[in-house]
This record gives C-alpha cells, structure tokens and sequence, in this order.
C-alpha cells in the first residue's frame, strides 16, 4: 500500500506551461492546467480551524515534518483544500486513515490522522467539500491533522498556498 503512495508521487509529468486559467474538463475529467504559476491558478483554503502546532521542517518524533500538524477536536470535519480527485483512500501505518487528493499543475494534498474518510479514491471533490473527521487520539481530547501540500512528489509548506483566515 505504502509502494502506491511512492507510486503516486514519483510518476508525475512536469506541469504544461502557458498563461491561460485553469479549468476543467468535464468531457476527460482530467483537470487541465495552462498556467505560468500554479500559486496563481489554485487557491486552496484551510482543510480545518486550528491551531498549527508543528510547522513544515519542524522536529517531530525525530523525523523533519513534511507537512503542518493542525490541532482540532475530535471528529471535526476536514474539507479539501482545492477541488481535484481523490487518488488514495486507505490506512498507512504511522499516519492512519489518509487521504490524498490530485489536483491541477500535479499539486496533491494529504491529508492524514483521519477517523473517517467520506470520499473513495476516483471521487472528484470541490473546494470546501467535507472529505473527513479527525480522528479521537485521547477520548474528548481532540487530535491532529497531518496536511501536506506537494508539487509532484516533493513536500512543499503549506502555509505558502493557504489563504490567510
């Protein structure tokens, strides 16, 4: 499962280049991208409210975090932060259930420590959709999303793409 995810993010294709917006196609429902910045064509928001509690490139169990860790309450619903299409939807050791979303440039978001995912990989998602809940780490305590967003297969820092609240 775990070689899927790999799979995933080495085998994408350099982005295509032009100065013309991003749209869809509905007739591929691949998602096109004719844009000089993808920063420029996609806007994503705040998968969830919270506090960020451990940065990109921080510490975290003696591994450089790849993503930001979000604080949350149990069971509060995480949205996509970008329409794209789901491209995995399972349990990773270590992460638990995740989510990872494809969207258009070869960006993705994941989106893991979830309870419950409510999309199956292939689902096309809208910005803002609900596509899970956090899940209970210590009963009435809260938990952590883990968020990452990558440009084709490398980590990048969320908080240069996320909207300011």
């Amino acid at each position: 499962m775990f070689s899927s995810i790999i799979l995933i993010f080495t085998s994408c294709a350099p982005a295509t280049v032009s100065n013309q917006p991003c749209s869809y196609s509905a007739v591929s429902k691949n998602y096109q991208v004719n844009s000089s910045t993808a920063k420029s064509c996609l806007d994503f928001v705040w998968p969830l409210q919270g506090e960020v509690v451990n940065n990109f490139g921080a510490n975290v169990n003696h591994t450089s975090n790849k993503g930001i860790n979000i604080k949350a309450k149990s069971q509060d619903i995480v949205v996509a932060s970008e329409s794209g299409r789901a491209v995995f939807a399972d349990y990773i050791t270590g992460w638990g259930k995740t989510l990872i979303i494809k969207h258009a440039n070869n960006f993705y978001t994941v989106y893991a420590n979830l309870d419950d995912i409510k999309v199956r990989e292939g689902f096309l998602v809208k910005r803002g959709e609900p596509v899970g809940r956090i899940a209970r780490l210590v009963p009435d305590k809260g938990g952590v999303l883990h968020f990452e967003i990558r440009k084709k297969h490398l980590a990048d820092n969320p908080l240069r793409y996320l909207k300011v609240n």
